[in-house]
């Protein structure tokens, strides 16, 4: 069931038919069927704004990579300043099991859970899902796949183009993804800087966000089980990476508009690190790649959405 909000002034002007006006104060007051919850603005530290699943992300400029004073960055990771033009919506959490196999039909993921992150898939199975999920959806699919060939289940290989003027599911781009990863923060995590690079002893501020080898028993977990950023995204650090749009290569210089990355390439990019890696590698500018025909049981995907 959709949640729908409400801000109601004491003056007299309501802003949600049927609402009620309060007394000198502005509140909020959110409905779900019969069910009414009413709240001091003042109370209220911030707003996300939400469409089935997915938190809408505005547009924005950022610093992309890390400072060459940032512990455990590696060189590939130069900063720039990086633009997006047009808000997405990302969904809260990595795609479970559970809902890859009601679109898919399959599910060869390494660790087995319904509300574990999907892994062991290829980049082409990827984008087959965004499309697959956005033809269930309503949505028009992004990507055009020619060519596929497969071994079992998997797309081994494909051409693959995106139709950027779609309104379907999609992967997020290199950029995108550490545009939500970081939510306005600039330290090496989310929710603040990194003090141990390694497994042991656990570093503090990933172990509130993030599953990595130093808390993760060498398995993926449940989405949702750590701390949101403050964008309210949950496991952008660690539990698996993610498969994101763009080829994996060398960041070019100087400031960059809606960046997708090279033209071509031999690796796609993935991000967020996972239960597998260390500290470092779960770092907010951290980057990873794999061929986009091969399987591993430390990649996933999470979906975004243009916003219209």
């Amino acid at each position: 069931m959709k949640w729908f909000m409400g801000l109601i002034l004491g003056l007299g002007l309501c802003l949600v038919f049927g609402a009620s006006v309060s007394q000198g104060e502005w509140r909020m007051q959110i409905h779900k069927g019969a069910t009414v919850e009413r709240h001091f603005l003042a109370d209220v530290d911030s707003v996300t704004f939400s469409d089935d699943g997915m938190v809408l992300i505005p547009a924005g400029t950022f610093t992309m990579g890390s400072p060459t004073s940032e512990p455990g960055r590696y060189s590939a990771e130069t900063q720039h300043e990086v633009t997006l033009t047009k808000a997405i919506y990302v969904s809260t959490y990595e795609v479970t099991q559970s809902e890859w196999l009601a679109v898919m039909g399959w599910n060869t993921s390494y660790f087995s859970g319904v509300n574990r992150p999907v892994e062991t898939l290829t980049w082409y199975d990827a984008v087959s899902y965004c499309n697959q999920r956005s033809t269930l959806d309503g949505y028009t699919p992004v990507y055009t796949i020619a060519g596929a060939s497969y071994s079992g289940n998997h797309i081994a290989s494909a051409t693959v183009t995106w139709n950027q003027a779609a309104n379907g599911y999609r992967l997020l781009t290199e950029a995108e993804s550490e545009y939500a990863c970081r939510a306005t923060s600039t330290t090496a995590f989310c929710n603040g800087a990194i003090t141990n690079l390694i497994c042991s002893p656990l570093d503090p501020n990933l172990d509130q966000v993030g599953w990595y080898c130093g808390n993760a028993s060498s398995t993926s977990h449940d989405v949702g089980g750590k701390a949101a950023n403050a964008w309210g995204l949950k496991d952008m650090h660690g539990n698996v990476f993610e498969w994101c749009w763009d080829w994996y290569g060398t960041y070019p210089a100087g400031p960059l508009t809606d960046p997708t990355g090279p033209a071509s390439g031999s690796s796609r990019v993935g991000r967020g690190g996972s239960w597998g890696d260390d500290a470092r590698g779960c770092r907010s500018a951290g980057r990873g790649s794999g061929g986009p025909g091969g399987i591993y049981n430390e990649l996933g995907l999470r979906l975004s959405r243009t916003a219209p």
